[in-house]
């Protein structure tokens, strides 16, 4: 059964900047990505009760800023069918990653009392991350946070947010009648890349497509796609593609 034993321990590892508030909306969190570290941390406990809350299904945990600055991050939910956080779980996020360091244990259990929550059911998340300088040290308080609550938790990597949001899918719906897809990388190239060649299969040829991936996830992801396609239909050219930037 999971406790709340070792949330002080981690948490006095992650503490809170002082005098910031946090606000999760429909992005997530996102701000400069040294200020997140204490919210990343929670938002592993978080993740963990909430996967918990759905009787042990995979929760998701992208931490990106998508577009915003390189200096910025971020961190999102995703719930078991790929789809935004439910709306009543995005007060709970603002309110863990605002308590105090000594709090936060307090605010777990209330979460947990008012949801109604079965602690003995084992939590799994999954999680991966952009190319972002600040991800690793985030990446690390996102795990302290998982392991707090003692969660099987499984690291994808860098990818794409629209790519965690298809293995948290693909893995609640892996054993029902219902199968979304092979939850990797292969298998999201796999599921789209039939999905376009569908969509294209007798149309006149298009001219070759420039991707500007403002050095991010992105270009690595979408040659891999294109390779998995290997159709002239995806003709593409990636421009801005140094991760390393």
């Amino acid at each position: 059964m999971t406790t709340f034993s070792k949330v002080a321990e981690y948490s006095a590892k992650h503490p809170k900047p002082a005098d910031t508030t946090f606000a999760y909306g429909t992005a997530g969190f996102r701000t400069l990505g040294d200020m997140l570290e204490s919210t990343v941390f929670r938002v592993g406990l978080l993740a963990a009760l909430r996967s918990q809350s759905k009787e042990g299904k995979v929760i998701g945990v992208m931490i990106t800023a998508s577009h915003n600055h390189e200096r910025d991050n971020g961190v999102k939910l995703v719930d078991p069918m790929g789809e935004m956080l439910k709306q009543s779980w995005e007060g709970y996020c603002s309110e863990i990653a605002n308590a105090s360091d000594e709090q936060v244990a307090t605010v777990l259990s209330s979460i947990a009392e008012a949801e109604a929550i079965d602690l003995s059911v084992t939590p799994r998340v999954v999680y991966a991350r952009d190319t972002r300088p600040s991800g690793p040290v985030l990446q690390a308080a996102l795990e302290d946070g998982l392991a707090a609550l003692d969660a099987e938790a499984t690291n994808y990597g860098i990818v794409t947010t629209p790519q965690l949001h298809y293995f948290v899918r693909s893995l609640n719906t892996a054993d029902t009648p219902a199968p979304y897809g092979e939850p990797s990388v292969a298998g999201y190239n796999h599921k789209y890349g039939q999905a376009f060649l569908r969509l294209v299969d007798g149309k006149p040829q298009p001219s070759t497509l420039f991707i500007d991936a403002a050095n991010g996830v992105g270009a690595p992801q979408v040659r891999s796609l294109a390779a998995a396609i290997n159709s002239p239909y995806f003709n593409i050219e990636v421009v801005n593609a140094d991760t390393e930037t």
